[in-house]
């Protein structure tokens, strides 16, 4: 009974073999994209959607047959026009080189001489990441510079390999999660029988990279290539350094854009998901498949700026902006602001003021003397229109505190009447008990600032003098309102 066991076994064996040969001259003609990879894709200026693509070496998409369709809730609209082109210059590459080690000196140092001619013809940009494998063992060294990874690329001697199947299993589900698009996986193993397991058939080993074998020839080894999209090189091969090299150069150009404009811009409401899927086919029907995302704030701004919505808004708004507009110049009219009056009426103003402080103080003089300070006021008569002609006029002014509770401190003149008081209601507080609530104000006139005392119970000082009308500022003049003293600046 053991002969025919045997015979079995061995039958079932090269069944197994010339099933993956089969499969391996078969199933490239049903992988839609090995020649065509999704590195990236940006929907930051939604509707226009840009892929980044990498391409086999042989295939230049300006020149191939593309057809792209885009599927929302089971509808599915074709693209409009492609942009296609591909940008100028290289870029950095992150390095998988996965070894296995032997217990073979010759196939070691075979393998350690691979490693370094790839570092050393490697950019100095590049990174690299070296994992090393066995029956039972698995270490690695990630994310290295180019002077690291020529210190660390040694391969160290192992033991048989009677496992490589279940051992590349464990070294790709270690390695998968930190894999990258953008990442180049080389795989370089010296087993001849290797029969990919249910695992690498199935296509768990990387979810859209490539992995490029070396090895021995083997059904199993080119399997593995094919399977993921990548290329076989033959350890007996006498240019294979050549051909990784070359492969590897182009790799590191940068990928094709393709830029196109999404059917359904014109179609998103507040309400649903954001998803889409995206379908790319080429002439020889390579697929390639995925799916976005729309944020809810995209979303919000394609409808916001769809014309049914956009054009009333915003003309709403535009006449909502001039009655709001017509409303302020006529109250501005109707409130004669500053650089709005002619002189003529600027004299009426002023001469109304005048009449408004006779009423108040009187027309005749007296002498008023301080106990404390024994400084001498005097009365006289309101502003004349040539002391007014002959005062300085002045773009801009500011108080500046001299003494009081807040030295130093400035204080803009820039409104066309500044009142000063002790009420909350003034434009310039002072907390002080012998400040009236409305003690006195400045007002600008034609370039001229007047300072006026509103009847307060201790006055107002003008460069130590009670003022008893209107007196016009000039630089440096010092005010005297309650304990605080004032200097008026002039610019």
């Amino acid at each position: 009974m053991k002969i025919p066991l045997k015979l079995q076994n061995l039958m079932i064996g090269r069944f197994f073999i010339y099933f993956l040969i089969l499969l391996a001259c078969v199933y490239p003609a049903f992988v839609g994209a090995e020649s065509i990879h999704l590195e990236e894709y940006d929907i930051s200026r939604y509707p226009k959607v840009e892929l980044k693509l990498r391409a086999g070496k042989g295939v230049s998409l300006d020149q191939e047959i593309l057809t792209v369709s885009e599927q929302k809730e089971n509808r599915s609209r074709r693209v409009g026009p492609l942009k296609i082109h591909r940008p100028e210059g290289t870029r950095p590459v992150h390095i998988y080189l996965i070894t296995q080690m032997t217990n073979s000196f010759d196939h070691n140092v075979q393998a350690t001489e691979i490693l370094k001619t790839i570092v050393e013809r490697a950019d100095s940009a590049d990174r690299f990441s070296f994992i090393f494998f066995t029956d039972d063992v698995f270490f690695s060294k990630d994310d290295l510079s180019k002077s690291d990874a020529l210190k660390e690329a040694k391969v160290p001697g192992g033991k048989s390999n009677r496992n490589t199947s279940a051992n590349l299993d464990y070294v790709f589900q270690k390695i998968s999660p930190r894999l990258k698009e953008t990442d180049y996986i080389l795989t370089l193993f010296y087993d001849q029988d290797l029969i990919p397991s249910n695992e690498a058939q199935n296509g768990e080993y990387t979810p859209n990279i490539p992995i490029n074998v070396l090895s021995f020839p083997s059904n199993g080894g080119k399997f593995l290539a094919k399977r993921y999209g990548g290329t076989f090189y033959s350890l007996n091969s006498p240019d294979f350094r050549t051909q990784v090299f070359g492969d590897l150069d182009y790799f590191r150009k940068e990928p094709w854009s393709l830029v196109y404009e999404s059917p359904f811009q014109d179609e998103w409401q507040f309400q649903g998901t954001g998803n889409l899927e995206v379908e790319l086919e080429t002439k020889n029907s390579r697929r390639l498949s995925f799916s976005y995302d729309l944020p809810f704030r995209t979303r919000l701004l394609v409808f916001l700026l769809h014309p049914s919505i956009f054009l009333p808004s915003f003309t709403f708004l535009l006449i909502l902006t001039l009655v709001a507009l017509i409303v302020v110049l006529k109250k501005g009219k109707k409130q004669n602001p500053e650089g709005t009056v002619s002189p003529e009426e600027r004299l009426h103003t002023i001469e109304f003021e005048q009449d408004a402080y006779r009423k108040m103080y009187g027309n005749q003089y007296q002498l008023v003397y301080s106990e404390e300070d024994r400084i001498e006021t005097e009365r006289a008569a309101p502003v004349a229109l040539k002391e007014f002609d002959q005062g300085e006029s002045y773009e801009k002014a500011t108080l500046v505190f001299k003494e009081g509770r807040n030295p130093g401190k400035q204080y803009s003149l820039a409104r066309a009447e500044t009142n000063i008081g002790n009420s909350d209601l003034c434009d310039l507080v002072l907390y002080e008990q012998s400040v009236s609530k409305n003690h006195a104000r400045i007002r600008k006139v034609r370039n001229r600032y007047i300072l006026y005392d509103l009847v307060s119970e201790s006055g107002t000082f003008l460069n130590g003098k009670k003022i008893l009308r209107p007196r016009i500022l000039y630089d440096f003049d010092e005010i005297g309102i309650g304990k605080a003293l004032l200097v008026f600046r002039g610019k």
